[in-house]
């Protein structure tokens, strides 16, 4: 898990500009990373971009980004979708 929440922190500091300090798995997008619904949406696409191989791209369902609240809850969905550590 530590590789793969390095990974989506990254893309947070350098997609979204979000303060480092703030990231930690517990932490809402919306509450405590104040995003808006286009910061989440952009940041989801950003994750999406990530995780993408050649020839296979990896999607996350609206019904199943309507879920995703905490960082915790993306990496957790991550690894059920099979995304490698």
């Amino acid at each position: 898990m530590a590789r793969l929440f390095e990974k989506i922190k990254n893309i947070l500091i350098d997609e979204l500009g979000v303060d480092s300090a703030s990231i930690e798995p517990s932490a809402s997008f919306i509450d405590d990373l104040n995003m808006d619904p286009d910061d989440l949406a952009e940041f989801l696409t950003a994750i999406e971009d990530a995780f993408s191989k050649p020839g296979n791209k990896f999607e996350i369902p609206e019904k199943d980004a309507d879920n995703l609240v905490t960082l915790q809850d993306l990496v957790d969905y991550l690894q059920e979708a099979g995304v490698e550590d």
